[in-house]
């Protein structure tokens, strides 16, 4: 049997309706800027169709399947009716290629650098199985300040502006710098930064995020804009942001237990 719901729907497509709601009131998802996908296990009892090939293998995502948002979908629709937006894909045996199952055929043109970056969390954090693109204003500019040119100082200068960032996220943030977008090796490169990060900012893009749900990966965005908005404000108001003491931040992530995941510096 088909493990579709009952109606026929996509799989998880209430997580991505309400998400799309929450990007475009944001206004983090101009005209049909960004995209989404969610890993699940390959329904069955739905025929297959011609298979394609994969410009890079991943054999973590074999036999498995995803659920992604179409090319050229606008949140503020997937917002109002996510159907016909979300197309369901499985991905071959041989983890080489993929094939159509239902709902949309056209996948975002992201689809191989989802694949790549599912892969790498199916292997890494296998808990996390979605994954989220987006272009957060706030998050952008940074990525026009001179001195925000590697995670690391991107991290340490926005994450300790809001005594619960780091605790949230105290791995910090990866960093790519500017690639074509839609590029295989856009994907590969933010599936490196994935094995450590939740977040990873796209040079001049926008920003992925990875979670254990859509909402997860969200949550993880709403704190980084939170912070950048922060930064920015600041900014405005005259003053240079120095940001909670590092040995605070340790203090805090040592009470909560988090301090394992603190990078050296």
């Amino acid at each position: 049997m088909s493990n579709l719901h009952s109606d026929n729907s996509i799989p998880f497509a209430a997580q991505f309706q309400s998400i799309a709601h929450w990007l475009a009131v944001k206004g983090w998802s101009e005209a049909a800027g960004g995209n989404m996908s969610i890993r699940i296990d390959a329904p069955t009892g739905l025929p297959e169709t011609t298979f394609i090939a994969l410009p890079v293998p991943v054999p973590h995502l074999a036999g498995k399947a995803l659920v992604v948002t179409g090319s050229g979908t606008r949140c503020r629709d997937i917002a109002r009716e996510p159907d016909p937006s979300l197309g369901l894909y499985k991905i071959g045996a041989s983890g080489e290629d993929y094939c159509w199952l239902a709902g949309n055929k056209k996948p975002t043109m992201e689809l191989p650098a989802h694949c790549a970056i599912h892969n790498t969390l199916a292997e890494y954090r296998p808990k996390d199985i979605a994954i989220l693109h987006t272009h957060p204003a706030n998050l952008i500019a940074l990525c026009h300040w001179p001195d925000f040119t590697n995670g690391t100082e991107i991290s340490n200068r926005i994450l300790s502006l809001q005594s619960e960032a780091r605790l949230h996220l105290p791995e910090g943030v990866g960093f790519v710098e500017h690639e074509l977008p839609g590029s295989l090796i856009l994907g590969l490169k933010s599936a490196e930064q994935v094995k450590q990060h939740q977040l990873v900012l796209w040079q001049y893009h926008g920003c992925l995020a990875t979670g254990s749900s859509l909402d997860h990966a969200f949550d993880s965005l709403e704190i980084f804009d939170k912070c950048a908005e922060i930064f920015w404000k600041l900014k405005a108001a005259g003053i240079d942001p120095k940001g909670i003491a590092e040995d605070t931040i340790k203090e805090t992530l040592q009470f909560f237990g988090q301090l394992d995941r603190y990078p050296k510096q």
